[in-house]
């Protein structure tokens, strides 16, 4: 029996000045996709991703579809290699790498819905400005409950690993919670650099001018199966799915759901298509015998890596 391979995709923060710089140069796909996403938008992301500034590719607009653009390579190399998926999920803006992947919807789709939701959580970012924190050493469930009874609004935006979530809403509101979190024993809790309260109630703004572009949405049953970021578990109903995806913006992210279900669907490997090694981490959170790989080490052929060993190379 073959491996069971997931592919996962990583959102917006996992982006970095140079990215994919050695795919550029191998292979003239990623680059493409780069100004075809640049020529949407009016900007130059091709440059941005190469040369930067950082403070440039950190802007909402250029880093979500650079990181979409950087996923959807990686994937093609992939495929080229032969390797496919047995299931993909995707967390956060990591969701629409999968749906490309996944064959649910196609890439050129993928770039007009990324280029309106970035620009509208931009838009969102300023008229309704909020702050972030990562809360480490405390499980979910807990920091939620302790959201509930502060004033203001604050939630937990992404459920990441039974020890790891993130907190998103107004920035006192963020600033009080941090605090008392720590008093209840969480390990640490560290603000984030962002430029608003993702997956919270401040983004419904953008989740209401994005709804019209997501139900005229084509999706379709895609050949690999999807899990669903704002559920945890495998879409089986394209129309539920849809209203979901609708609500993307401002709901939480389930990533312990969606790692439960990896599980329950006998995956063996989990390899993170896309910038950094977040998603890694966090399934080591969950499962320290867990197997998985990073897209890394270009030369003449792409090698998958597990920690130092090669698990492919072709």
């Amino acid at each position: 029996m073959g491996h069971r391979y997931a592919f996962l995709f990583p959102g917006q923060g996992s982006q970095h000045v140079g990215m994919g710089a050695d795919l550029y140069e191998r292979s003239p796909f990623f680059g493409q996709v780069l100004r075809r996403a640049g020529a949407m938008v009016g900007q130059d992301i091709e440059e941005a991703v190469l040369v930067g500034p950082a403070e440039r590719l950190t802007e909402t607009v250029p880093t979500q579809l650079s990181v979409l653009a950087l996923s959807c390579a990686l994937t093609a190399e992939l495929d080229l290699l032969g390797l496919a998926p047995a299931v993909v999920a995707g967390h956060s803006l990591g969701e629409y790498s999968a749906l490309v992947a996944g064959g649910w919807l196609d890439l050129d789709d993928a770039l007009v819905v990324v280029a309106n939701r970035a620009a509208e959580m931009a838009d969102c970012c300023v008229a309704t400005p909020g702050a972030m924190a990562a809360v480490l050493g405390m499980d979910p469930a807990t920091v939620r409950m302790a959201a509930a009874e502060m004033s203001g609004t604050v939630v937990v935006a992404n459920a990441n690993s039974p020890r790891q979530s993130v907190v998103s809403g107004e920035s006192e509101a963020v600033r009080l919670l941090s605090a008392v979190l720590l008093e209840r024993g969480a390990k640490t809790v560290i603000p984030l650099e962002v430029h608003g309260a993702f997956h919270s109630p401040l983004m419904t703004q953008a989740e209401d001018r994005l709804a019209p572009l997501i139900a005229d949405l084509p999706l379709h049953a895609g050949h690999t199966p999807l899990i669903s970021s704002m559920t945890g578990r495998l879409v089986t109903d394209l129309d539920s799915y849809r209203s979901l995806l609708a609500r993307q913006i401002a709901a939480p992210v389930e990533w312990v759901g969606v790692m439960e279900t990896l599980r329950a669907e006998a995956v063996d490997t989990c390899i993170e298509v896309g910038p950094g090694t977040v998603l890694r981490g966090l399934l080591r959170q969950f499962d320290r015998k867990a197997v998985s790989a990073s897209c890394a080490g270009w030369g003449d052929a792409m090698a998958l890596t597990v920690g130092d060993e090669h698990l492919l190379v072709a």
